[in-house]
């Protein structure tokens, strides 16, 4: 499975949280959990690659925290690694994510390439991935690439498409949500004593 982390974030919090009422940490996900939610019953999961971009210690040393505190939260998950890039300060009041889905869209497909998997689960509304997954359909064939997408309460899922190509959607309800939230506030600093 590959989560484009920033993405899903943004997502949930549009789909479940439209007036933005909820805390920050509505919109966090356990990958491990979603992964397990995604592979069923029937299917196994073999890894779990979760893509994030990393604040600056120097430009935003809370927010750096916090992250570097749920990558090393998400590196103790026995399925998931997480690949992260720095962000991109050239503009300063907004930072943005550089190469991540790059990052993403070349794992996916090499991935595939090596025949690392059988189905690449790709959980993002990115149209920017839509050529990484046309490559792994072309290498791999129908059925071998899946996408997971949210289902707001009004309007429609922005779901990742391709014209011609079969492919499995995984739909998301706030209930589902719920199912692999991760409330953990990576803000607060746990310290030994």
């Amino acid at each position: 499975m590959f989560i484009d982390y920033q993405n899903v974030y943004k997502r949930v919090r549009g789909a479940f949280d439209p007036t933005g009422v909820q805390p920050a940490t509505f919109g966090q996900i356990h990958p491990e959990k979603l992964g397990q939610r995604l592979a069923g019953a029937d299917r196994r999961l073999v890894a779990v690659r979760v893509y994030r971009g990393l604040p600056s210690a120097k430009h935003d040393p809370r927010a750096s925290g916090a992250a570097d505190r749920q990558v090393a939260a998400w590196r103790k998950l026995s399925l998931v690694t997480p690949i992260t890039r720095p962000l991109n300060y050239r503009d300063r009041g907004n930072p943005r994510e550089k190469g991540i889905d790059v990052a993403l869209a070349v794992d996916f497909v090499m991935m595939a390439q090596r025949k690392e998997f059988d189905v690449g689960v790709l959980v993002s509304a990115d149209t920017d991935l839509l050529p990484a997954l046309e490559a792994v359909l072309g290498l791999l064939g129908d059925g071998s690439c899946e996408v997971g997408c949210w289902i707001p309460q009004e309007g429609h899922a922005q779901v990742l498409r391709l014209r011609e190509r079969s492919m499995r959607v995984h739909g998301f309800y706030e209930a589902d949500y719920r199912g692999f939230e991760d409330t953990t506030d990576y803000n607060v600093s746990r310290r030994r004593r």
